[in-house]
């Protein structure tokens, strides 16, 4: 009989073991900062045994809208980014017509901070934040 090893779900010289809890916790950095920018934000990532797609279009955690109007939809990952060209192809497809939706994927790089990717016209511009 093999035995399985048992995850562990604690933190050990500072950094979690359990990549949910490191998701959530950067979730929830991008939701203060956001709010901080004056937005209201909400979370559209669903967890769950029988869900087949976890996120909004499968592609986006969190969506917003700020003070101006402005309508928002956000793909938050840790230390590197998602391909870019499934939200280039996605900005392409739909947010011609709607030109006031902004298209983010937020990187969190551990002890560096934010880069924030924004899709608009088929291409890609970069900015840091902290």
């Amino acid at each position: 009989m093999i035995k399985k090893k048992k995850k562990r779900l604690n933190k050990i010289k500072g950094r979690l073991k359990n990549p949910r809890a490191k998701g959530n916790k950067v979730q929830h950095k991008c939701i203060k900062l956001l709010e901080s920018w004056g937005c209201t934000v909400s979370k559209v990532e669903q967890h769950g045994k029988f869900v087949k797609e976890k996120d909004l279009f499968g592609l986006f955690d969190i969506i917003f809208i700020n003070e101006k109007g402005g309508f928002g939809m956000v793909q938050i990952t840790c230390n590197r980014p998602h391909t870019h060209s499934k939200f280039q192809k996605f900005e392409q497809k739909f947010c011609k017509a709607l030109r006031h939706i902004q298209i983010l994927q937020m990187v969190w790089y551990n002890y560096k901070g934010w880069k924030v990717f924004t899709y608009k016209d088929g291409k890609k511009t970069v900015e840091k934040c902290s």
